[in-house]
C-alpha cells in the first residue's frame, strides 16, 4: 500500500513540477483512487513544499479553475508558456542566425522547458518551417564562439583572432589577418552575428565590426584592457546609429519620405524623428553612420529625397547615375 502511494504521490508531484495542470479526474481513472484519497495527497505535498527544508520552497499549489486542475503556481509564473515558446520560435527561425543543428537543439530544448500541455501542437506549427529551413552560407556552428567573446567582455580581456577579410571578387581571402582586440560588444543584424572592437595599438574613433562567422582562432588571452566607465561601450545606443552593419562618418541626416509606413521608417531607424509632417509627407531628421544610411535610402527608391546633408545627397545622386546607365 505504502509503495502504491508513494507511486501516486510521485506522479502528481513530477507533473506539478515539470509545469503541467493535474486533473482529479485523470489521475482517479489512472490509479483507481478515489476523490477522497486524491485530496489527502495533494494536501500531503502542499504540506512537503511549507516545509522549511522542502525542495520547492516559496511554491505553491492552487486549484486553477480556468485551467480545470491544480498547478504549481511559482512555475508557471516563471516557465515560458506555449504562446511566449511559439513566439521565441518563429524569431529564431526568421533570424537565419544559425545554422540547422544547433538551431534545432535549442527548440527541442524550448519545448521541453514550455508549461504546455500541448506540446505537439506547436511542433506542427513550426514543424514545416523547420523541415524547409535554410542555414547561412557560412554553415559555421556559432553558439560556443559566441559565449567565449560574451565572457571576454564581460572580464575586459583582449581577444587575439584570425579574421578572413572579404575580398574585391566578393570572396572570402584564403588569408587570414591576426590582430588582437577589446571586445566591447556583440550585434545581431541581418541573420549575422558581429563582435564590436577596438583594434589594439590603433586609435579609431569608431570601434571595429568583425563578423563572427569569419574569426578562426579565437583566443581569451590574459591580458586586461580599460575602459572609462564614460567611454563604455553601449550596444543600443550604437545600434542606433548604425545600418546593415555599416560604419563610416557619424552623420547628421535629413530626408523627405512618402512612402507607405512611416511607422516602418521610424522603427528601422531609432533615433529618426518627424520634424515636420503635411498630406502623408514626412521631412525625417536622424544621426546615423553615411555607409549604412545611403544603403538604406537607396533601397527606399522614389518614397525618400534626401534634403540633407549636401554631400549625401550628391552621393546618392551619382549612385543613381550610376545604376541607371546599367540599364542604358
Amino acid at each position: 500500500m505504502e509503495r502504491f502511494k508513494s507511486e501516486v504521490l510521485l506522479y502528481i508531484y513530477n507533473r506539478l513540477f515539470e509545469g503541467k495542470i493535474v486533473r482529479k479526474n485523470d489521475v482517479e481513472d489512472k490509479f483507481n483512487i478515489s476523490e477522497r484519497t486524491f485530496y489527502r495527497y495533494i494536501e500531503d505535498i502542499k504540506k512537503f513544499l511549507e516545509k522549511p527544508d522542502g525542495e520547492l520552497v516559496g511554491e505553491e499549489i492552487i486549484a486553477d479553475r480556468a485551467k480545470g486542475g491544480y498547478i504549481l503556481k511559482g512555475k508557471h509564473e516563471r516557465n515560458l508558456n506555449e504562446k511566449e515558446v511559439l513566439a521565441i520560435s518563429k524569431v529564431l527561425l526568421e533570424s537565419r542566425g544559425f545554422v540547422k543543428m544547433e538551431l534545432k537543439d535549442m527548440l527541442d530544448k524550448l519545448l521541453e522547458n514550455c508549461i504546455s500541455e500541448d506540446k505537439d501542437n506547436i511542433k506542427r506549427i513550426i514543424g514545416n518551417e523547420l523541415v524547409n529551413y535554410v542555414s547561412p552560407q557560412h554553415s559555421k556552428k556559432l553558439l560556443d564562439k559566441l559565449w567565449q567573446i560574451s565572457n571576454a567582455i564581460k572580464e575586459q580581456k583582449i581577444l587575439s583572432i584570425g579574421y578572413f577579410k572579404m575580398g574585391t571578387d566578393g570572396k572570402l581571402q584564403e588569408e587570414v589577418s591576426q590582430r588582437n582586440v577589446y571586445p566591447l560588444g556583440l550585434l545581431f543584424s541581418e541573420y549575422y552575428f558581429y563582435l564590436i572592437a577596438y583594434i589594439e595599438g590603433k586609435s579609431y574613433e569608431y570601434p571595429t565590426i568583425y563578423r563572427v562567422d569569419r574569426i578562426k582562432d579565437l583566443i581569451i588571452t590574459d591580458k586586461k584592457y580599460k575602459v572609462d566607465y564614460s567611454k563604455r561601450f553601449q550596444d543600443g545606443e550604437f545600434r542606433k546609429l548604425i545600418q546593415f552593419m555599416q560604419t563610416g562618418e557619424l552623420e547628421r541626416v535629413k530626408f523627405r519620405f512618402t512612402g507607405r509606413s512611416i511607422e516602418a521608417v521610424l522603427d528601422r531607424l531609432p533615433n529618426a524623428k518627424v520634424i515636420k509632417e503635411k498630406q502623408g509627407e514626412y521631412i525625417v531628421e536622424a544621426k546615423l553612420f553615411g555607409k549604412g544610411i545611403k544603403m538604406w535610402l537607396l533601397s527606399q527608391g522614389d518614397s525618400v529625397e534626401v534634403i540633407g546633408s549636401d554631400k549625401l545627397r550628391e552621393e546618392i545622386v551619382e549612385s543613381i547615375e550610376k545604376m541607371k546607365n546599367l540599364y542604358i
